[in-house]
């Protein structure tokens, strides 16, 4: 067998393996939620549901239902319920597109098999009418960090993002496989040319397999002040936010050989620090004021990542 046969039976091994291993997007019972707006508003939230498949453009793909609601200023009663035009998604190994009907064409959503320096748009420029003329080409997701973690007893990779313009690093997030984008809106939006006023942090997902985060329910929503700026997946906090000079990370478990670690806007590691216990002073004095990554891992190879303000 010459080197050509082997290279070809390595790669399809390793294409097998990556769709064997792939998580599933859209399982049975998928929901995501999202506050939104005001945290005085309660328990106003966008929710994302699983609607069953169909098929556009003759490839099989999924159906995912909008639906929002507003509630009465420290109170529950129902203001206002909005329902959005249905997002419709395919798959292939590791990456998610979803079908943007006004140009007819589908468009990356998650790249979960990305790798650091990987870099993609979501369609701002013609995914949506109130962006059309108003963001240009220049702004792209970029991956500045690959990890795991392990939610309900499934290893899933997690990908540190920066979203940029023009080569610039203007705001980071973090996506998780099979979940999308755990620290803001479904689809991530572009800060750069478009004003936001909804807050529209992550809540919960769940589907038949995962209940996140920290189990919570997604049946209902949740509180818009158990998921405070500055906290972490995975229930850490880092107070105050923004920061001085030092910051106090703190959880609800006790960590043994762990790491606490600060990225910079170019996935640089700028700080690193060895973490046991549930309480740490992070003394980041030494550094310019600025946006950085927060990435906490345990002693098992687990981490969370969250954006973190130096004054």
């Amino acid at each position: 067998m010459n080197g050509k046969h082997i290279a070809i039976l390595i790669g399809s091994f390793a294409l097998a393996s990556l769709a064997a291993q792939a998580q599933s997007w859209c399982p049975p019972g998928a929901r995501w939620m999202y506050n939104s707006s005001d945290p005085t508003l309660g328990a106003s939230y966008n929710s994302f549901t699983y609607a069953g498949d169909t098929v556009v453009d003759g490839h099989a793909a999924q159906r995912i239902e909008q639906h929002g609601v507003i509630t009465h200023i420290w109170g529950n009663d129902t203001l206002i319920t909005t329902s959005g035009p249905d997002i419709v998604t395919r798959t292939e190994p590791g990456i998610v597109f979803w079908w943007m009907e006004n140009v007819q064409e589908w468009d990356t959503l998650y790249w979960f098999g990305a790798q650091i320096g990987d870099r993609w748009s979501p369609g701002w420029q013609q995914g949506s009418d109130q962006w059309n003329g108003v963001c240009d080409e220049g702004g792209y997701l970029q991956v500045l960090g690959v990890d795991t973690t392990v939610i309900d007893g499934h290893e899933l990779r997690t990908l540190a993002m920066g979203m940029a313009h023009d080569g610039y690093v203007v705001d980071m997030f973090t996506i998780v496989e099979r979940m999308g984008n755990t620290t803001g809106y479904f689809i991530p939006r572009p800060t750069y040319c478009m004003v936001d006023e909804c807050l529209c942090s992550f809540s919960c997902y769940r589907d038949d397999q995962i209940n996140s985060p920290s189990g919570g329910p997604c049946e209902l929503p949740m509180a818009v002040s158990e998921h405070a700026s500055g906290q972490v997946p995975g229930s850490w906090m880092a107070v105050p936010m923004p920061f001085a000079d030092h910051f106090t990370l703190h959880g609800p478990v006790t960590v043994r050989q762990g790491e606490v670690g600060l990225l910079d806007l170019t996935g640089r590691e700028v700080l690193r620090v060895p973490f046991q216990g549930s309480l740490l002073e992070v003394d980041a004095s030494g550094l310019p004021g600025g946006i950085y990554l927060l990435r906490v891992q345990d002693g098992q190879g687990r981490s969370s990542h969250r954006k973190v303000i130096k004054e």
